[in-house]
C-alpha cells in the first residue's frame, strides 16, 4: 500500500485486539481502492464512518453496523447533585481491575459488539484495554463512582478546544438504574463546565434508552453518522 496515498489510516491499537490490520477508510466514495488496498496488506477490518453515503461502500462489501448518534450539551451554570448520589472521584492506576471487569461486562453497544463478525471475546479485551488507557494518562479525567466501598462505574472524558468528551462510560450491570450514571455525568458537566463551552458524547441509534439518558441530561442531537466494516470474504 502506497503510503502517500492517505485513503486508508491504520489502527493499531484495534489491529492488536483484532488479530490483524485493522484500517480507517477516508473516502466512502473510494471504497472499491479501500479494498484493494486493504486485501493487499492483510487486513482483518476496514472501517469507515458517513452520514449517508453507502452506496458505494455496500457495492464494494461493507457491511453497516451501527448508526453513531452525537449529542452535544452547552455549559451552563452548576447542577446540583441529587440527594443521595453515589460518591464520585477521580480515578487512577489503582482501579484498573476494576474498571476493566466493568468495561468487559457492561459495553454492548459499540461497534464492535454490534458486528457479529467480531469475536465478542475479543471487542470485550479491546474494551478493558482502552479504560486501562484511559485511566493511566490517555484520558483528561477519568472519573469512578462507588457504591458500598466498590468502584460501580466510570466515565471517562478527553478535553478538546471546544468540548470534553465522553471517551468511554459504562456502569457496573449488577448496579445499573441506581443514578450511578447520571452522578458520573453530572459530576464531569461541573467540573468542565468553567474551561470549555460543551460536553459532547456519542451513543448508537439502537441504543434508545442510552438516547433518552441523555437527553434528560440536557443533551440534543448533534449528528448521525453510519459506521460500515469491510472483513475478508466479503
Amino acid at each position: 500500500m502506497d503510503k502517500a496515498d492517505a485513503l486508508l489510516t491504520a489502527r493499531p491499537f484495534e489491529s492488536q485486539h483484532l488479530g490483524g490490520p485493522v484500517f480507517d477508510c477516508a473516502d466512502p466514495e473510494r471504497a472499491d481502492d479501500a479494498v484493494r488496498q486493504g486485501r493487499d496488506a492483510g487486513a482483518v477490518l476496514i472501517s469507515c464512518r458517513t452520514e449517508g453515503k453507502g452506496a458505494a461502500l455496500a457495492a464494494a462489501g461493507f457491511r453497516k453496523v451501527e448508526t453513531l448518534v452525537t449529542l452535544e450539551r452547552k455549559m451552563t451554570g452548576a447542577i446540583d447533585v441529587p440527594a443521595g448520589a453515589p460518591i464520585v472521584r477521580a480515578g487512577d492506576d489503582g482501579d484498573v481491575a476494576a474498571c476493566r471487569r466493568i468495561a468487559a461486562a457492561a459495553l454492548r453497544w459499540d461497534r464492535f459488539h454490534a458486528d457479529p463478525r467480531i469475536d465478542d471475546g475479543r471487542a470485550d479485551a479491546l474494551k478493558a484495554d482502552w479504560i486501562e488507557n484511559d485511566l493511566c494518562g490517555r484520558a483528561d479525567l477519568t472519573l469512578v463512582a462507588e457504591a458500598d466501598g466498590q468502584v460501580a462505574g466510570f466515565c471517562a472524558l478527553l478535553r478538546r478546544m471546544d468540548a470534553a468528551v465522553i471517551d468511554l462510560i459504562a456502569v457496573d450491570p449488577a448496579l445499573q438504574g441506581k443514578g450511578i450514571g447520571r452522578a458520573l455525568v453530572i459530576d464531569a458537566l461541573n467540573r468542565y463546565r468553567a474551561s470549555v463551552p460543551a460536553m459532547r458524547v456519542g451513543t448508537q441509534a439502537g441504543n434508545p434508552s442510552s438516547i433518552v439518558f441523555y437527553r434528560s441530561l440536557g443533551f440534543g442531537e448533534k449528528t448521525r453518522a453510519d459506521t460500515w466494516h469491510w472483513t475478508p470474504g466479503e
